[in-house]
């Protein structure tokens, strides 16, 4: 692991050139806590089932430009006519990127937030009190160079849907270190989707991204993180969500064809009458590894949460679900509900799933759960009897599992796109129940 370390500070020393004084400063804090924590590994529990040893084995350098030919796929997926911040390779693509204007919502690239919101970002960047902290946030702080500011102003209401997309089109072991801020004023609503993508793209490279929300009271961020990145790619990300007094974090993740995953989200509920929805769909093959760990931390009496976690699995896939769910013991009249629910059609496909509860107070009505099965040969037979393949039926039903999850997205705009997203993996159901 001491190789990987000595590598990522090497990059820090690059991402440094150029930034103030001030940042340089975080930067180096925040490596040295890197340092003192450490690569995690499977002795540590919240890694058990997620072993990063072949990870640590490997050598990343960082991009400044973009290079490599942008994919068919992406021309399909990312409407033009759309607000679209596009990065390449880590590197802003000014050419693909369409940053319109949208009234009462200021977006900017962080490299200019950095310079024109120098007071705002510091303060965000030293608040480390909205969710958990771990390694790979550190590691994302000390290697801040550029990402996403955007900040909805008090009273904006927007059905516009903002674009965020981290496209890799080089086939050379880069890090993507990304960095997002969202923070909704009063009464605000906005539509965010998060994108990374490769598209076939066979590239050794680590995506460690870090996105952080800030929901202020009476507003709702409807927020999704799509992925369909290399297959031989790691990715880690970190989702960290403040809601405050009655306000809504509506959050959609999406995981599909992507070689190692490991998304973290964590939300804490600051505000009374407030509420945290996390839904999510994982479609997954060959020898795919995603590991889903959520946290939401009731910190105020009268609120709700809702998670909701769905999984296809086929071939030798591997699924991970450690779900927590923490009521302080002023948190009266909670209502919170977890659920996991996968779907295995290959023999050698396995999940390893973690509910969990932790109640301080007496007030509360909190569920959760865990279901592992496959198709019900009974569905299977029955679209048989009308004419339909075994292959077909298999599809049709897991289609149905799949489209469930995505119907619940506001926009559809962005349902349009996790479709379009999620059918390869639909059509690598060729496996144990065929």
């Amino acid at each position: 692991m001491s190789n990987l370390i000595e590598n990522f500070k090497t990059l820090k020393n690059r991402a440094e050139t150029g930034h103030p004084a001030w940042l340089n400063t975080f930067q180096d804090e925040r490596f040295a806590n890197f340092e003192k924590a450490g690569i995690p590994t499977v002795k540590n529990e919240e890694w058990k089932y997620t072993n990063l040893a072949q990870l640590s084995k490997e050598k990343f350098d960082a991009l400044t430009d973009s290079e490599g030919a942008i994919p068919e796929e992406y021309n399909t997926y990312v409407n033009k006519d759309e607000l679209n911040i596009v990065f390449t390779n880590g590197t802003l693509n000014n050419e693909l990127s369409n940053i319109t204007e949208i009234s009462g919502v200021e977006i900017k690239t962080l490299k200019n937030a950095l310079v024109e919101n120098e007071e705002e970002i510091k303060a965000i960047l030293a608040k480390n009190d909205i969710g958990n902290t771990d390694a790979f946030i550190e590691l994302n702080n000390a290697l801040i160079n550029d990402g996403v500011f955007i900040k909805a102003k008090k009273g904006t209401v927007s059905e516009e849907l903002i674009h965020i997309v981290h496209l890799t089109t080089t086939d050379k072991p880069i890090v993507n270190n990304i960095r997002t801020i969202i923070v909704l004023e009063e009464s605000t609503e906005i539509n965010v989707l998060e994108s990374y993508v490769a598209f076939g793209n066979n590239a050794k490279y680590l995506s460690n991204s870090l996105t952080d929300c800030f929901v202020n009271d009476n507003a709702t961020l409807h927020y999704v993180k799509a992925q369909t990145e290399s297959e031989a790619s790691y990715h880690i990300g970190n989702t960290r969500v403040s809601v405050e007094r009655n306000a809504n974090f509506k959050g959609f993740t999406l995981t599909t064809n992507s070689g190692f995953t490991r998304n973290e989200l964590d939300i804490v509920i600051n505000g009374e009458g407030s509420d945290g929805t996390l839904h999510s769909l994982y479609s997954i093959f060959n020898e795919q590894h995603v590991d889903n760990h959520t946290s939401v931390d009731h910190r105020v009496p009268n609120c709700t949460s809702n998670q909701l976690y769905k999984g296809i699995l086929n071939d030798a896939s591997h699924a991970v679900f450690n779900g927590k769910i923490f009521v302080r013991d002023i948190a009266q009249q909670t209502n919170s509900y977890q659920l996991n629910k996968n779907l295995l059609l290959g023999k050698k496909a396995h999940v390893d799933t973690k509910p969990q509860l932790e109640i301080f107070a007496d007030d509360v009505r909190c569920t959760h759960g865990a279901t592992i099965g496959q198709l019900e040969e009974d569905e299977i037979f029955y679209l048989q009897t009308r004419g339909v393949s075994r292959k077909d039926a298999i599809r049709i039903i897991a289609t149905g599992f799949a489209e469930e999850s995505v119907e619940e997205i506001k926009l559809k705009a962005i349902q349009s796109k996790l479709l379009y997203l999620l059918q390869p993996s639909i059509d690598n159901l060729s496996h144990g129940q065929l």
